[in-house]
C-alpha cells in the first residue's frame, strides 16, 4: 500500500482552484489527498488572470466555487472553449440539486457537486480525470497516427528515392525502389527482419552509430557511404539519408538512397569511363592518372599532408601459375575492392598497369599514411581470394614517399616510391616501406641553417599567424570552442604549416619564445570574439617553465578573460617522457583554473598510464586510430577502451582529424564527447590576423 501511494504521490496532478478563500484551497486538498490524488493547487481569485494562468500550468482540472460573487460561471467557460486540450471544470456549490447540476452543465461545466459530500466529489474528479488522460492520449495516437499515414502515402507515391523505415534495428516498411533496390519482390520479405542485415558487414558499425544517433536526434544529417547486399550476393556501394521521424508515435529512423544516387551514369561519366579509367578496376589509367595527380599536386594543401603510395601484390607470378592466366584480372579486380574500401573523397587512385597501383593520399600527418599503408597490407594479407571456384590468398609490398615543398617533379616523385617498394619487396615483401632521398643529418642541418634565423625574424617583425580549428560536440552540446595553431607567413604572405618549421625552432631553443607569441595572441583572440573555450599547444620548455604560471596569470588579467576560458594541451608522448613534469605543471594550471588536456592519446604504450596520472579536463585521441576506423574492429576497441578509461576519470574526450561521416557515426557509438577535423570545419579555418595584437610579451 505504501508503495502504490508513494507512486501515485509521484505523480502531481495540476489543479486550478477558482476562489478568494484560501479555505477552499486547504479543503479541496485535503479531499483529494485522501483520495490517494498527489494533487498541485494553484488557487486564481481573479478571472482576468485565468487564460494566461491555464496556459502557463496546463491544468488537468479546474474547480469553480460559483457561490462567491464576481467568480461567473459563463466567463470561466468562455475561456476554457479557447483551450486546447479543453481541460474539464467542476462547479462547488452549497447546495447541490438536479437543476443545479444541469444549469452548471448547459454552462460548460462537467458536473455540480457539494463538498458536503465528498465521497461523490472523489468520485466526480476520478471520472473526468480519467476521461481528460483518454481523451488526450487518443487524440495524440489520431494525431500520430494520421500524420505517419499522410507522410508515408506522400513518399510511396510517386517516389523516386529507395525508403526504408525502422524502429529499433527492424525494418517496419519500404517502398517498392527499395525492394527493387535489393532484388526483392514483396514487402513482406523484409518487414521484421534486421535493417543491418541488407548491408556488408564491415559497414555494420558504422551503420548501428548512425541510427542511434539518428533516433536520439544527434545526426547532423550527413551522408553515409555504404555497401548493400542483393539477395544474389552481389554488393552495391549506396549513400545513405538518416532522418529522424514518429511511426505509430513511437520514434524511428528513415533511410532513404536518393534518386540520383540510383540513376545510369551520365554520357560524360560513361566517356569517362571508357576512355580515361581501366574497365576491370575502376581506377584511372595510367596516362590520366598523372594528368589527374599534376592538376591535385597544384592545388595547395590547406592543412596535413600529402604522400603517394606505389603498390604492388607479392610473388604474383606465383599466383598466376597457381590459379591460371584467366583468372587473374579477375583476382586484380578483388583486390581493387579492398582498396576502394579504404578510399576517402580526395584520394585519387590509379592502375599504373599489370599488377601496380598508385594513390595519392591527403592525411593529417605521415603517421597517418602510415595507418592507412598498414591497413591496406593488413586487409589484403587477412584476406581469402574466391576465384572461379579456386582459393588463393596474396601480400603487397607499399612503398611510400611525402610530397614536400621542394619536390622537383611527378616523375621524380613517382621514380623514389618506386625504389621504396622495391626496397621493401628485396627485403621479403608484405611492408611499408618509406623512401629513402636524402641524409637525415644533412637535411636537419640544411633546414635549421634556413628556418631559426626566420624564425627569429618572424618573432621580432609579427609575422606568425594564428589559425583556429572549431571543435563540436557529439554526445555532448559545446559552442565556441577552437583549437589554436600557428603558421609562419613568407615574403609573399602564403602561411607555412608548423611541420616545417617546428623542428628547427626545438633544436634551436626557440619553443619558449614561440610559445609565448602564440598564447598572448590566442588570449587577445579570446577576448576579441568572446569563446567559451580555446585549445592552446605547450611545448617541453613551456612544460618545465616554473615561471609560466605567473605569466600567464598577468596576461590573462591584461586581455580581459577567465583562466577558465583557456586549455593548455601537451602531446602524449611528451607527457609520457617528461610524466613528472608534465603532471606538476598541469596541477599548477589547474590550481589557477585553467584547463588541461593531453592530445595524441593512444600513439603510444603509454596512453593509460598518462591518463591515470596527468590531471586532464580533456583526452584528445589521436587522429591516426581514426583512419579507417569505422571498418576496423581493433581501433574501434581501442579507442572504445580509452573513451571508458577517461570517462571514468571524469575526462571528456575529443576525436581529432575526423574526416567522414562514417567514422563520426562510429564514434558516437563509442561515446566520444566531442570530435575536430576537416569533417568538422569543411576544410576550412578561422584565420586571426596578429598584426592587430599589440604589446605582447614574448620573453
Amino acid at each position: 500500500m505504501i508503495k502504490v501511494q508513494a507512486l501515485r504521490d509521484s505523480v502531481r496532478i495540476p489543479l486550478i482552484v477558482i476562489s478568494r478563500q484560501d479555505e477552499n484551497l486547504t479543503s479541496i486538498n485535503s479531499i483529494l489527498r485522501k483520495a490517494g490524488h498527489a494533487v498541485h493547487c494553484i488557487r486564481l481569485s481573479n478571472l482576468s488572470d485565468l487564460e494566461e494562468t491555464i496556459r502557463d500550468h496546463q491544468p488537468e482540472l479546474l474547480i469553480l466555487f460559483a457561490d462567491e460573487s464576481e467568480l461567473d460561471l459563463p466567463i470561466v467557460s468562455g475561456t476554457l472553449s479557447r483551450m486546447n486540450p479543453i481541460p474539464p471544470l467542476i462547479v462547488i456549490r452549497n447546495n447541490v440539486s438536479e437543476d443545479v447540476i444541469a444549469d452548471a452543465m448547459k454552462s460548460g461545466a462537467r458536473d455540480a457537486v457539494s463538498l458536503a459530500h465528498p465521497v461523490r466529489f472523489q468520485a466526480v474528479v476520478d471520472r473526468e480525470l480519467r476521461a481528460f488522460r483518454l481523451k488526450t492520449a487518443l487524440n495524440s495516437v489520431v494525431s500520430s497516427a494520421s500524420q505517419y499515414k499522410q507522410e508515408l502515402r506522400n513518399l510511396m507515391k510517386g517516389a523516386t528515392e529507395a525508403i526504408a523505415d525502422t524502429q529499433e534495428g527492424i525494418i517496419v516498411g519500404t517502398n517498392p525502389v527499395w525492394l527493387s533496390l535489393f532484388g526483392r519482390e514483396d514487402e513482406s520479405e523484409l518487414i521484421g527482419h534486421p535493417f543491418m542485415d541488407l548491408f556488408r558487414e564491415s559497414d555494420r558499425p558504422t551503420l548501428k552509430g548512425a541510427l542511434v544517433a539518428c533516433l536520439k536526434e544527434r545526426w547532423d544529417g550527413a551522408s553515409l557511404q555504404v555497401a548493400g547486399c542483393r539477395l544474389d550476393n552481389s554488393e552495391i556501394p549506396l549513400e545513405l539519408k538518416l532522418e529522424h521521424v514518429s511511426i505509430d508515435g513511437e520514434p524511428g529512423v528513415r533511410v532513404i538512397i536518393p534518386n540520383d544516387k540510383l540513376i545510369e551514369q551520365t554520357p560524360e561519366e560513361q566517356i569517362e569511363q571508357a576512355l580515361f579509367r581501366d574497365p576491370s578496376t575502376g581506377f584511372y589509367h595510367r596516362r590520366y592518372y598523372l594528368e589527374r595527380l599534376e592538376e591535385q599536386l597544384a592545388t595547395p594543401l590547406a592543412g596535413g599532408v600529402r604522400a603517394v603510395a606505389y603498390i604492388r601484390p607479392d610473388h604474383f607470378a606465383k599466383v598466376h601459375d597457381d590459379i591460371g592466366p584467366l583468372a587473374t584480372e579477375a583476382l586484380l579486380m578483388h583486390f581493387s575492392e579492398v582498396l576502394r574500401e579504404l578510399m576517402q573523397p580526395r584520394d585519387l587512385y590509379g592502375r599504373f598497369g599489370g599488377t601496380i597501383f598508385a594513390v595519392l593520399l591527403e592525411r593529417g600527418n605521415m603517421q597517418d599514411v602510415e595507418a592507412w599503408a598498414e591497413q591496406v597490407c593488413n586487409a589484403i594479407g587477412g584476406n581469402v581470394f574466391e576465384v572461379e571456384q579456386q582459393s588463393t590468398s596474396l601480400t603487397c609490398t607499399i612503398g611510400l614517399c611525402e610530397v614536400s615543398s621542394d619536390t622537383s617533379s611527378v616523375a621524380d616523385l613517382l621514380s623514389e616510391v618506386e625504389q621504396a617498394c622495391r626496397n621493401g619487396r628485396k627485403a621479403g615483401g608484405n611492408r611499408v616501406e618509406f623512401s629513402d632521398t636524402t641524409c637525415e643529418t644533412q637535411q636537419l642541418r640544411i633546414d635549421d641553417a634556413m628556418w631559426i634565423p626566420r624564425l627569429r625574424t618572424a618573432l621580432m617583425q609579427n609575422q606568425l599567424r594564428l589559425v583556429h580549428q572549431p571543435i563540436t560536440g557529439l554526445n555532448e552540446e559545446i559552442e565556441g570552442v577552437l583549437d589554436t595553431h600557428v603558421r609562419l607567413m613568407d615574403e609573399e604572405g602564403n602561411y607555412i604549416l608548423p611541420r616545417e618549421f617546428m623542428g628547427a625552432a626545438e633544436r634551436g631553443n626557440m619553443m619558449k619564445s614561440i610559445d609565448r607569441w602564440v598564447i598572448g595572441a590566442a588570449f587577445s583572440f579570446c577576448a576579441s570574439k568572446n569563446l567559451s573555450l580555446l585549445f592552446i599547444r605547450l611545448s617541453g620548455d613551456s612544460v618545465g617553465d616554473d615561471s609560466l604560471v605567473d605569466w600567464l596569470l598577468s596576461q590573462v588579467k591584461a586581455a580581459g578573460i577567465k583562466p577558465g576560458q583557456i586549455c593548455f594541451e601537451v602531446h602524449e608522448e611528451l607527457a609520457a617522457q617528461h610524466l613528472k613534469q608534465t603532471m606538476n605543471c598541469a596541477t599548477r594550471l589547474k590550481a589557477a583554473d585553467f584547463n588541461f588536456a593531453v592530445d595524441h592519446l593512444g600513439t603510444g604504450r603509454t596512453s593509460q598510464q598518462v591518463i591515470e596520472h596527468v590531471p586532464m579536463d580533456f583526452g584528445k585521441i589521436d587522429g591516426a586510430l581514426m583512419q579507417g576506423l569505422h571498418r576496423n574492429q581493433e581501433q574501434q576497441q581501442k579507442v572504445g577502451e580509452l573513451a571508458r578509461k577517461a570517462s571514468g576519470l571524469g575526462i571528456k574526450t575529443i576525436a581529432e582529424r575526423v574526416e567522414d561521416a562514417n567514422t563520426m557515426a562510429v564514434l558516437w557509438q563509442l561515446g566520444i564527447a566531442f570530435i575536430q577535423g576537416n569533417y568538422v570545419q569543411d576544410h576550412g579555418v578561422v584565420l586571426e590576423d596578429t598584426n592587430t595584437v599589440r604589446g605582447l610579451e614574448c620573453r
